[in-house]
């Protein structure tokens, strides 16, 4: 997304001295951090952004669960030209809790000068897993005979809609080193079983959620459980997760699969359905029926 707009070059602003910045930023974040700003400080357009959201960059936060690193390690591996347009410098970063909105001033072939913008999450393109969650008979090569979604009030859409098991994962909190690390605890807890037992997960790969508006691209996944634990999923499921609003698992038998892809809207079911059915997981003949 981008409009045109003015663009007012300043004429006072003094030279970046990456040497004199990066000795001003030494000792006052993360190593992680620290190694993060050097790269930025490479970039031609970090050195001609305001001093004031050069600082606003740096210092957002790096410890914990606000950590902000995978939103700035993937704005430092951004190539500077993207399809004939450059990017000359950031020119604002609104920012909430979770997601911020760099804007660039650009210029394209033509030397005209305009802004583009993207959203991110603060854990970047990586910002979580969501996927499905399928019930087959204790027996060898047994395929699915249900499987297992959410429905929900949701804060963003203001309303009930249908929604996949998983959401965001930061990594390194709580000893999680990468996206399916902590699958399993999301799990349990939006199905509201704290100890049911998960046979296999598999890993689909990631999900450009929507190019034209985000860097997003989290992973997919397929879980497995047996018929037993499937019964243990109660109705109306309490999520220990004390932030997310209340939301019940619904265990569908395969019989209305078909149906439920056609009456669905949630993209994340609808893709990690796909890429199961396509990997052999699940099989086609659920849809001809």
């Amino acid at each position: 997304m981008s409009h045109h707009e003015s663009i007012r070059q300043p004429n006072d602003m003094p030279a970046f001295d990456s040497e004199v910045f990066l000795a001003q930023v030494a000792g006052t974040v993360t190593p992680e951090r620290q190694k993060i700003v050097e790269q930025l400080a490479q970039r031609v357009w970090f050195q001609a952004t305001d001093p004031t959201l050069q600082e606003a960059l740096t210092y957002l936060p790096d410890t914990g669960i606000e950590n902000h690193d995978g939103f700035l390690q993937d704005l430092a591996n951004r190539p500077d030209e993207i399809s004939g347009v450059t990017v000359q410098k950031l020119v604002d970063l609104p920012r909430g809790n979770f997601a911020l909105i760099p804007k660039f001033e650009v210029k394209n072939s033509n030397d005209q000068s305009y802004t583009y913008e993207y959203v991110s999450w603060r854990q970047g393109p990586q910002s979580g897993a969501k996927g499905i969650v399928f019930v087959r008979p204790p027996l060898p090569g047994a395929s699915p005979t249900h499987f297992v979604t959410l429905v929900g009030e949701k804060f963003a859409p203001g309303r009930k809609v249908n929604d996949s098991v998983g959401g965001f994962i930061d990594i390194g909190v709580d000893g999680v080193q990468n996206l399916m690390g902590r699958i399993d605890k999301e799990i349990r807890e939006e199905t509201g079983v704290e100890d049911l037992k998960i046979d296999e997960v598999v890993d689909l790969g990631p999900m450009q959620v929507d190019a034209g508006m985000t860097n997003n691209r989290p992973n997919l996944f397929a879980a497995f459980i047996d018929t037993e634990q499937a019964g243990r999923i109660p109705d109306k499921p309490i999520n220990s997760d004390i932030y997310e609003l209340a939301s019940g698992a619904l265990v569908l038998p395969m019989t209305h699969l078909k149906d439920f892809i056609l009456s669905n809207t949630d993209a994340f079911f609808q893709a990690a359905m796909l890429k199961a059915i396509a990997e052999g997981h699940v099989p086609y003949e659920w849809l001809a029926r």
